[in-house]
């Protein structure tokens, strides 16, 4: 409450009429884009949707917590024992009663930011991540992944424009990845070494990285 009033304020100096969402992408379209005060409060609405809430981490456990957090940032879940769906909708989860446990997250167009992955600790059944177009990830984002290392097997990063070379070096970290597609990294200035020194940190994974677009389709066999 005291964050809305804050940026209540903000918007009453600055005449900006706006209406408040548990979607911070639909409070996004409701500003308007090209002023400094929308770009303030915009800001704290993303930060606000991607803190964690030590006293909700209490109360229901870091897989709904984190399944939350992503949602709510415009992602999707699936959980371990239903791989086919894909949980986009907040209010449709399961009721808090139901536990269950993330085992793909896909952040595809999500408002995420560094501080949003400390959501993953404790969420040791995360073996999928797809970070694609993820405009306000840092440069230094990906640093968050290491509380999933000892799950995550497979990894897509693409679209995320803040990540340069220096960003995705963490990636070698990820001892038990198999899988790593980078694609669309338009300020990554070397991707062929960066994929080289990955893969000699990750001999075993499978990686395909350039800075613009990749095939995903199989190769043909015939």
């Amino acid at each position: 409450m005291l964050l809305l009033s804050k940026l209540l304020r903000i918007s009453q100096r600055g005449q900006v009429k706006t209406q408040w969402s548990k979607d911070p992408a639909a409070a996004h379209r409701h500003l308007p884009l090209a002023t400094p005060v929308s770009r303030a409060i915009w800001g704290y609405v993303a930060i606000a949707f991607n803190q964690v809430d030590a006293q909700r981490l209490e109360k229901v456990g870091p897989n709904r917590l984190c399944a939350e957090w992503i949602i709510k940032n415009g992602g999707g879940v699936r959980f371990v024992g239903h791989p086919t769906r894909l949980w986009k909708d907040y209010n449709s989860l399961p009721p808090e009663s139901n536990p269950f446990s993330i085992k793909v997250v896909d952040a595809s167009s999500a408002s995420i930011m560094k501080i949003g992955l400390e959501h993953f600790k404790g969420c040791n059944d995360i073996d999928t991540v797809i970070f694609h177009n993820c405009k306000h990830l840092e440069n230094d984002g990906l640093e968050g992944l290491l509380h999933i290392s000892s799950s995550l097997k497979k990894l897509q990063v693409s679209g995320c424009y803040n990540i340069t070379d220096s960003g995705l070096e963490v990636i070698g970290e990820l001892s038990n990845l198999q899988q790593l597609i980078i694609f669309d990294m338009l300020y990554v200035k070397n991707m062929k070494a960066v994929a080289a020194k990955i893969q000699k940190q990750l001999p075993s994974c499978n990686i395909k990285a350039t800075r613009l677009s990749v095939s995903l389709k199989p190769k043909d066999k015939s």
